[in-house]
């Protein structure tokens, strides 16, 4: 008896099956899609019951414009100077005020955690101090600084650096000492310890708090410039206000949204670069 040795021909079909399988998306896809899809229509109808809201009677005693002529005027005014730099202004703000959080929080709180005698000492002060609303410390640091950047800086730094700090001293506490140990007996370099064992570990905890303390900076960043009357998309509010200027003030109000939104995108960028190995960013949460 003998045995047939031609190749099996798969049925006509098969390929044809394969490429449909393989160009079928796949569950987590399709979960990003209604994702996206859903806020896109959840955006439509905010935009559409705030146009309705604008035609009604309370919206004309308050002389509340409606989406369509704040965002005309938000048009108009990018291609104005003091527009940009408004806006500026309070970029510069907030980002001095962020550079202050990270290089005082960040150390000082890994030191706090990697010492116990100093986490007992110092653990009253910080529970007292960061119950203190930031904005009611600005007539005082108004008075000691003016209605410049500096007094919006040290307001935000003072509102934002806590979240930071005690995300650090969380870091400081959770470092494994066998890492060290490990590295140790492989010899790396002081460098090759902190970028590959200490860097990744303290980021994990550290990133949380920064994005706290961005989001808390920025917005006490134009609280500050609204009261204290800097420089700065705040203080152009508190001018298109007193104006009456209804159209121009929102149209700043969505500015310091859009500006939000922006820092938020980029810090989720970032989060997947830089913690591509954590679980959650693995599983493709965000």
């Amino acid at each position: 008896m003998t045995v047939s040795s031609s190749p099996v021909t798969p049925p006509a079909g098969g390929v044809s099956v394969a490429h449909s399988a393989r160009r079928r998306s796949s569950p987590k896809e399709e979960r990003s899609l209604i994702g996206l899809l859903s806020q896109i229509v959840v955006v439509i109808l905010f935009f559409a019951g705030w146009h309705l809201f604008s035609l009604s009677d309370m919206a004309h005693r308050a002389s509340m414009p409606g989406p369509i002529e704040v965002f005309a005027r938000l048009f108009g005014m990018l291609v104005t100077g003091e527009y940009w730099l408004s806006v500026g202004s309070t970029t510069l703000s907030w980002l001095l005020s962020l550079l202050m959080c990270i290089v005082i929080g960040v150390p000082f709180g890994l030191l706090i955690g990697r010492s116990m005698k100093l986490d007992w000492s110092v653990k009253f002060l910080i529970d007292f101090l960061r119950t203190i609303p930031s904005l009611a410390l600005i007539p005082l640091v108004l008075l000691l600084l003016g209605p410049s950047n500096a007094m919006v800086v040290v307001v935000s730094f003072l509102a934002a650096v806590w979240p930071l700090l005690i995300q650090s001293i969380y870091a400081g506490k959770g470092l494994d000492p066998v890492l060290f140990q490990v590295s140790r007996s492989f010899r790396l370099r002081m460098r090759d310890r902190i970028r590959f064992v200490l860097a990744p570990d303290v980021l994990a905890f550290v990133w949380p708090g920064l994005r706290l303390a961005v989001t808390a900076s920025l917005l006490v960043t134009v609280g500050a410039e609204l009261i204290g009357g800097a420089p700065g998309i705040g203080s152009a509010i508190q001018q298109a206000l007193l104006f009456n200027q209804q159209d121009t003030m929102f149209a700043f109000v969505v500015t310091s949204a859009l500006f939000g939104l922006i820092v938020n995108f980029l810090l989720l960028g970032l989060q997947r670069r830089l913690l591509w190995w954590h679980p959650s960013m693995r599983g493709g949460r965000s």
